[in-house]
This record gives structure tokens, C-alpha cells and sequence, in this order.
């Protein structure tokens, strides 16, 4: 053991010798960490009209556009993966449902963006939005997709994940909304 120490002091003396005259690099005391920006289009409270365009449901290329790989859930920046898994896991108490079953995408539109309205209004935490799976649709999961864009770029909107198949699976979102 003693032989250990002289050998650590031996190692520490050799060190600060060769280490005299080095000058420490000035650093910031912490880094910038922020998310890379970017070039996409932040949506504005004013693009959450009544009367949408729905040009992006058409294309394919909407499909390659979402959050985890089969876009099933998404958390806004800043909301952390435990709060999504407990959103998953339904810890957050769903306040009130909507069902766009047989409804128009224009109305759907409308319908969703009211019910969210409301639902910040009346300090709702959670809510679930069943919007079907599209099997009987002819042009595809229409309502489905058209829900879950509006829900991620929606201002209020912290995270929205699939319910659990119980809850509707696949054909139905629960969303953790921003508190008023």
C-alpha cells in the first residue's frame, strides 16, 4: 500500500512538472443544447380555420411524415418520454371523447378543432378522439391521418399516442392537452 502512494505521488509530481506553463482554454460555463430548426412551416394559430385545406391527406407523401414510425404517437418538444409512456399506459384520466365516425373530412376538421376548444375551456387534461382505422374507406385512413396532423401541429396539443386496443387500438387517439 505504501508503495502504491509513492508511486501516485511520484505520478502526480511528474504531471504538474510537465503540465507548468499550460494555460487552461476559457469554455462557456454551460453549451447551447437546443433542437436543430427546421426549414418546415410552424403553424399559426390563424391556420386552425374552419375551412382547411386538405391537400396533404391526398398526397403519399404525407405518409412518410410522422413522429414514431407508424405514427401512432408524437410528444411535442420539451414533453418528456415519461409523460408519453403514462399517457400510453392511460395513468392520465380521459376527460371526454369525440367520435368522427361517418363525418366529412371538412366537418371532422371543425368538429376536432371545437371539441379541443372546449375541452381547453374546460380545463380538461386528457381527452380521446376516435377517428376508425378506414377499412371500409375507398381513398384509405382518411379521417385517421387528417387527425392525427391536425393533433401535432395543434398549438394546445402537448402528446397523443394509440389507444390501448381495449380503447379502440389503432382507430383511436388519446391526447394530452396543455393546461389552461
Amino acid at each position: 500500500m505504501v508503495k502504491k502512494q509513492k508511486h501516485q505521488l511520484l505520478d502526480d509530481h511528474l504531471f504538474r512538472q510537465e503540465m507548468a506553463g499550460v494555460v487552461p482554454l476559457k469554455t462557456a460555463p454551460t453549451t447551447a443544447s437546443r433542437a436543430p430548426r427546421t426549414a418546415n412551416h410552424k403553424p399559426k394559430p390563424e391556420d386552425f380555420s374552419a375551412s382547411p385545406e386538405f391537400s396533404y391527406l391526398a398526397s403519399a407523401d404525407n405518409q412518410g411524415h410522422t413522429d414514431a414510425e407508424d405514427g401512432s404517437s408524437h410528444r411535442k418538444n420539451g414533453i418528456q418520454k415519461r409523460t408519453l409512456q403514462k399517457l400510453k399506459r392511460g395513468r392520465f384520466k380521459v376527460g371526454a371523447e369525440l367520435d368522427l365516425h361517418n363525418l366529412t373530412m371538412e366537418k371532422g376538421h371543425a368538429v376536432l378543432l371545437e371539441f379541443i376548444a372546449e375541452a381547453q375551456s374546460m380545463s380538461l387534461e386528457s381527452v380521446r378522439v376516435i377517428h376508425g382505422k378506414g377499412l371500409r374507406s375507398e381513398n384509405g385512413p382518411r379521417l385517421k391521418l387528417m387527425t392525427r396532423q391536425l393533433l401535432r401541429d395543434h398549438p394546445q396539443v402537448l402528446a397523443y399516442t394509440s389507444c390501448k386496443p381495449a380503447d379502440g387500438g389503432d382507430g383511436a387517439v388519446d391526447v394530452l392537452l396543455k393546461s389552461s
